[in-house]
């Protein structure tokens, strides 16, 4: 994949190897919700969830990934806010970031076509 990027013009390669970083970003977002698998309390872990989609939601407008940078942000200011006050519910923390893996998932599928 990295040598067929390599031939690409310039935005088409960064919105690949972001392709890329998105399934690595979602691996490590799975990764990190279990806590017996990451080790991490649920505090450390969201806070590491968040940073995620901070990355996320500057780089997908960035490359034309409106919505999918947008859900990232709403999970990433849910989480925020959360962590901030325990507001809002932790259901609804939960259901941003599911939202978010959706949709990328979905645009991983769409950007394979």
């Amino acid at each position: 994949m990295i040598e067929a990027q390599m031939k690409m013009p310039g935005l088409e390669r960064i919105r690949a190897r972001f392709m890329d970083m998105l399934v690595e970003r979602l691996n490590e977002i799975d990764r990190l919700c279990d806590p017996a698998v990451s080790g991490l309390s649920p505090r450390d872990a969201l806070e590491q969830v968040q940073m995620i989609l901070h990355k996320i939601a500057g780089t997908a407008g960035t490359l034309g990934l409106n919505v999918l940078g947008d859900t990232a942000r709403t999970g990433e200011n849910t989480i925020i806010a959360f962590l901030g006050s325990g507001a809002p519910p932790k259901e609804k923390v939960y259901r941003s970031v599911a939202d978010f893996i959706l949709l990328a998932e979905e645009t991983l599928d769409a950007e394979k076509r």
